[in-house]
């Protein structure tokens, strides 16, 4: 993870900054750091997961599918995502 730090004169510049301007800055602080979040909490493609469950003894093609579209639409239920096909 990499550590945000602030430079002397970025320090000098929020100090002087106004309600609006202190906002838009937080504001974007916020969504570089969300960005950067949700970049970093990406999964398993679904052709990775497909991958890892036909390794698994005893599972074949129909069941790596079905279990698939379990979690997809599970997936959907929560958040309207999916796996993506990679």
């Amino acid at each position: 993870m990499k550590q945000y730090e602030i430079n002397r004169k970025l320090y000098k510049d929020i100090k002087k900054m106004d309600h609006g301007q202190m906002n838009r800055f937080c504001q974007g602080l916020y969504e570089r750091g969300y960005a950067a979040g949700k970049k970093d909490a990406e999964g398993l493609t679904e052709t990775e997961l497909k991958g890892v469950l036909l390794s698994v003894k005893g599972i074949g093609e129909a069941k790596a599918s079905a279990i698939i579209d379990a979690v997809n639409l599970e997936l959907q239920k929560k958040g309207g995502r999916t796996l993506t096909n990679g």
